[in-house]
């Protein structure tokens, strides 16, 4: 059960790639490649576990969750009333964020201590 709770951090991340992936697909019909390689990065990583990959998805992991802390904030701003609409977007926006700032810090935590 400890093994797959230590994993836990790389499966939001996975998790993340996947949604991100698929929203370009089914929205706009548009591949991802940028998504996909975050994707088979993400699945290498849990398979062979390597600390420079692991402290590198998290570093990258960590500014793009906060660049888009920063777009989600934008796009709230850009309401001119705040609805229940702006709500969600905020909320969900910020939920999606937080999640990939909080694996990423645990993720670099975890691989910068493993010898």
């Amino acid at each position: 059960m400890k093994k797959y709770l230590l994993l836990l951090p790389e499966f939001v991340v996975l998790a993340l790639s996947i949604y991100w992936f698929l929203e370009n697909l089914l929205g706009n019909n548009h591949i991802n490649y940028i998504a996909l390689v975050v994707c088979l990065l993400v699945i290498s990583q849990i398979i062979f576990k390597n600390k420079f990959t692991g402290i590198f998805i998290a570093t990258i992991v960590a500014a793009f969750s906060l660049f888009m802390i920063l777009a989600v904030l934008s796009e709230f701003y850009k309401f001119p009333i705040v609805n229940s609409e702006a709500m969600k977007l905020l909320l969900f926006g910020m939920l999606l964020c937080f999640s990939g700032l909080l694996s990423s810090g645990v993720m670099f935590y975890k691989y910068s201590l493993n010898p």
